[in-house]
């Protein structure tokens, strides 16, 4: 099962966006970023199953957050 990674602008983003998605019934979970990513966002991210992603990416775009980048868990 492919997994991929949301990297946001701060951790507090990131512990809002895991609670948005656990209330519309998304599983994920934080996990820090490799140093080469850190740069990009805050140093953590948060990792998904692929078949979630387009509505979490909705989700969190309507909310108006800003995603940094999404990578693939296995190329990270």
């Amino acid at each position: 099962m492919q997994r991929y990674i949301i990297i946001l602008t701060s951790i507090t983003y990131v512990h809002k966006v895991k609670e948005l998605l656990a209330r519309n019934n998304i599983k994920s979970q934080i996990v820090k970023l490799q140093a080469s990513y850190e740069r990009r966002g805050c140093g953590y991210g948060l990792e998904l199953i692929s078949s979630y992603m387009p509505y979490a990416v909705s989700l969190i775009e309507n909310h108006r957050v800003n995603i940094v980048e999404i990578i693939q868990s296995d190329d990270y």
